[in-house]
């Protein structure tokens, strides 16, 4: 049995590092991306996943960018990072995506819609998977207009949200910088603050949906010496490894970043990885600014898998650099036959 992930990402490093990620999973079919204009700039965004698809010998023509709209914008300082990867010098080798490819593939829910009716119609086994590192907005929209479309999906898999555990009288952190985005919800996580009304209407849909929020993905810690001990040691070896550390040595000396998006990924290859507990959910849509957004552990909201932990991160580190190992380039380094 094939699953289909059909992956939504918004463009930061870890994000596309998750593309590269999922891309060495037997047994997956994840030749479907959709990009969300949420916590990147769409355009280059979508130049540099055709780019490292064309690097890995893989098919671009399943990357839509999303017409997708949510209610609080990132701030412009956090969306600048797939320009910065568009430009490197390894994913620019083996072809190029134009602004002219660009221009074709903006997306709207029938789409989707139909890329997941063309999945069960030909394949009665097939599983799929959403696999959501941004915001929900475009699996929100999609439920929204087709809600026969429920059944077809099996599960989502979310990186997003942040909640207070039980008995805990301090909110656990959101991921919100205040002094960034004035006004905001400190105790929030963005993805799930950009858009807390999609939210709502995932958990209202039923669809099966498994959480991996900040109390879990914070600890898969993205910093410099994790950089220098896991990916620069073999970087001379292994192109991914070299892409990996010139990827992530963007942002690992900036305080608070994480693997959040590859620690989710890696849960569709190697989900014993984490704990999954049940627990029932909702989260504050209401117009309060400095409120939306929270989500809040409630007997009488909606039913949920919560990450509650990693059983073992340097596992998962370990897992990581295993994975990106198994890729090979036919001509690298650059210039080299």
């Amino acid at each position: 049995m094939t699953n289909y992930v059909i992956t939504f990402q918004d463009g930061a490093i870890d994000e596309l590092m998750s593309v590269i990620l999922l891309n060495t999973m037997p047994d997956i079919d994840c030749s479907s991306i959709v990009i969300v204009n949420a916590d990147c700039l769409a355009e280059p965004t979508y130049e540099a996943t055709v780019k490292i698809l064309e690097m890995l010998g893989k098919p671009s023509d399943g990357v839509w960018v999303s017409t997708a709209r949510g209610w609080n914008p990132f701030p412009w300082p956090y969306r600048q990072y797939a320009m910065m990867v568009n430009l490197l010098p390894m994913i620019n080798q083996y072809g190029a995506a134009s602004k002219d490819d660009y221009s074709e593939v903006p997306t709207d829910s029938s789409t989707l819609y139909q890329r997941i009716q063309n999945i069960k119609q030909t394949d009665d086994d097939a599983q799929i998977t959403l696999l959501c590192l941004c915001p929900l907005t475009p699996i929100a929209d999609l439920v929204s207009l087709f809600p026969d479309i429920v059944s077809a999906i099996d599960s989502i898999v979310w990186m997003g949200g942040v909640y207070t555990p039980a008995g805990s009288t301090t909110p656990f952190p959101g991921n919100i910088d205040t002094g960034i985005a004035p006004g905001a919800n400190p105790n929030a996580e963005w993805n799930a603050y950009w858009d807390p009304f999609a939210v709502q209407t995932i958990l209202e849909s039923g669809i099966n949906l498994n959480v991996f929020p900040l109390n879990v993905t914070n600890n898969a810690f993205l910093t410099p010496e994790i950089i220098r001990n896991y990916f620069i040691a073999e970087s001379n070896n292994y192109p991914m490894l070299d892409l990996a550390a010139q990827m992530y040595s963007m942002v690992a000396f900036q305080a608070g970043f994480s693997f959040w998006d590859t620690i989710t990924t890696a849960y569709i290859g190697m989900p014993s990885l984490f704990e999954m507990t049940p627990m029932n959910i909702s989260i504050n849509t209401s117009s309060n600014p400095t409120k939306q957004g929270t989500i809040s552990l409630n007997a009488s909201g909606f039913p949920v898998n919560m990450a509650t932990a990693i059983t073992d991160v340097n596992q998962f580190y370990s897992y990581f650099v295993s994975q990106l190992k198994t890729i090979s380039i036919s001509c690298w380094p650059p210039g080299v036959t």
